[in-house]
């Protein structure tokens, strides 16, 4: 009698089955790599508004400007007072 020789075989859904672990294993650690760089950025751009409004609040603090010296004015010319005249707009009022 003639025995046959049993080969080790795989069943097709065994390999979809470690084809899918390896598939969803990939789409995990692409996941956390994005949650890594979403939470990166985002403390990335806290930073950043933080910074902004430390040096938005610096520029908005009064700064009191000395007081200017100018050089000194000429003395002023002492001139008469104008004598008051009457306008002569119209000739009607003198006839």
């Amino acid at each position: 009698m003639i025995v046959a020789e049993l080969k080790p075989f795989k069943l097709q859904s065994e390999l979809r089955a470690e084809q899918r672990a390896e598939w969803e294993r990939q789409r995990h650690d692409k996941e956390l790599e994005m949650e890594r760089e979403k939470t990166e950025r985002e403390s990335d751009r806290m930073e950043l508004e933080e910074r902004e409004l430390h040096e938005a609040r610096a520029a908005s603090v009064h700064v009191a400007n000395p007081i200017r010296r100018y050089k000194p004015l000429p003395a002023r010319q002492v001139l008469p007072l104008t004598l008051p005249e009457s306008p002569d707009f119209s000739d009607r009022f003198n006839k």
